[in-house]
């Protein structure tokens, strides 16, 4: 698996906030030091987020060398739906596609305009297929690992239509080789992202589709750059957003962008597992869609986002009301076509089948793992190097740990 977030070993002062704030308890302490087990990362950054010794960064991205943006004769940015969020209210957002387009860029893409037809794509999809309830977005890289690695029965849950990233970069990418007669390793697309998980969808994906995107740029690693530029205010070109799209920036944006009434948006980590408990038990049967966002306040809340989420998402709506909706664009204007192509949908690969899923052998598993926890004293005092004593539990079980690894248990033994 690709990683997209870099752990720094001598900054590490093992003060655990890491290890208890991971939503899928992926982090250990092994000598005084976090230990990221990569199987189990979901890329949410939230060990980012709270880390006080900045030990955890985004993976070191140089996207303008020679291998990642200049060997390019042609270099599209692809703009997420929470960019506009990152700026002053009255922000001019031509301004805003300009100074992305001075860093070197040919062309700016806005991704709400992609946004909005996924949008219809799930509309459609839910009308068609009566059989799944509830289907659940698979928008947020960092959920849909959440349920791959931890709920992987609920893989039928998923929606299985491309995010509006790969649907920007793709349809970007078409056009620029039917207008300049480019070919694909000629043309460089680059997305702006609002967080981590997104490199991860690009480089190890779920699902048999190509991302075509080429690399993804922390927003936060160029934002001054943006920001100077924004303030010289040269308009070369402007495309305004699609003023539908542009609301899957925040949470319930997807579900209302796609004119849904029968679902349910929820963001942060804790409270998806709570949602998802909730479908895996089967009290959400009755429930069209699940909207899930790993980042508080949705995409505006990503880690590589520099403004509060909550300002941002006053911003988004700022936007939201103040803009003159756009006509309907060419790409809308295919959406029918591209959707009876099957263009939005795609398939899971063999080993991400939710039929290799054994439920006899996940009950012996935990059955065998509660037998574990209940000789633990149950404190979760972090002492063994595991969040709690259920994770030791794990870990014990997968031999990758000792039983008497817990301080507590280790004591009271030797009395």
């Amino acid at each position: 698996m690709n990683f997209s977030i870099m752990f720094d070993k001598e900054k590490c002062k093992g003060c655990t906030n890491c290890m208890k704030r991971c939503p899928t308890q992926a982090i250990r302490l092994i000598d005084g030091k976090a230990f990221i087990n990569n199987l189990k990362c979901i890329h949410c950054g939230e060990c980012i987020k709270v880390c006080p010794y900045n030990a955890y960064t985004p993976e070191s991205i140089e996207w303008y060398e020679e291998m990642h943006f200049s060997s390019y004769k042609y270099k599209i940015a692809v703009l997420s739906t929470p960019l506009y969020g990152q700026f002053p209210k009255g922000t001019d957002i031509c301004k805003v596609q300009n100074a992305v387009l001075k860093l070197g860029f040919d062309y700016v893409y806005d991704a709400s305009w992609a946004a909005e037809m996924v949008s219809r794509a799930i509309k459609k999809k839910i009308n068609e297929e009566k059989n799944i309830r509830p289907f659940i977005s698979t928008n947020c890289p960092a959920a849909v690992r959440l349920i791959k690695n931890r709920y992987p029965s609920l893989m039928d849950n998923l929606i299985l239509l491309k995010e509006p990233m790969v649907i920007a970069a793709m349809t970007a990418k078409e056009r620029a080789k039917a207008k300049f007669n480019y070919k694909d390793e000629e043309i460089g697309v680059f997305y702006i992202s609002p967080c981590p998980a997104k490199l991860l969808a690009v480089t190890d994906p779920v699902g048999d589709y190509v991302p075509y995107v080429d690399w993804v740029i922390p927003l936060n690693t160029i934002y001054g750059q943006i920001y100077k530029e924004i303030i010289k205010g040269d308009d070369k070109l402007c495309l305004y957003p699609s003023l539908n799209g542009l609301k899957w920036a925040v949470s319930g944006g997807q579900s209302e962008s796609a004119d849904l009434t029968n679902y349910i948006a929820v963001n942060g980590m804790e409270n998806i597992i709570q949602i998802l408990d909730e479908i895996e038990n089967g009290n959400l049967s009755n429930v069209d869609f699940v909207e899930t966002l790993a980042c508080v306040q949705g995409c505006v809340g990503g880690t590589f986002n520099v403004i509060n989420p909550f300002i941002a998402q006053s911003n988004i709506n700022y936007v939201l009301s103040n803009t003159k909706d756009s006509e309907l664009n060419e790409e809308l204007e295919e959406f029918e076509g591209m959707y009876d192509e099957g263009i939005f949908k795609f398939k899971l690969n063999p080993d991400e089948n939710p039929g290799k899923f054994s439920m006899k052998e996940a009950i012996i598993k935990r059955e065998k793992i509660k037998e574990i926890y209940d000789v633990l004293p149950g404190l979760d005092c972090g002492s063994c190097g595991a969040p709690t004593c259920y994770a030791h539990a794990e870990d014990v079980y997968n031999n990758d740990s000792a039983l008497y690894e817990c301080v507590v248990l280790r004591a009271s033994k030797k009395e």
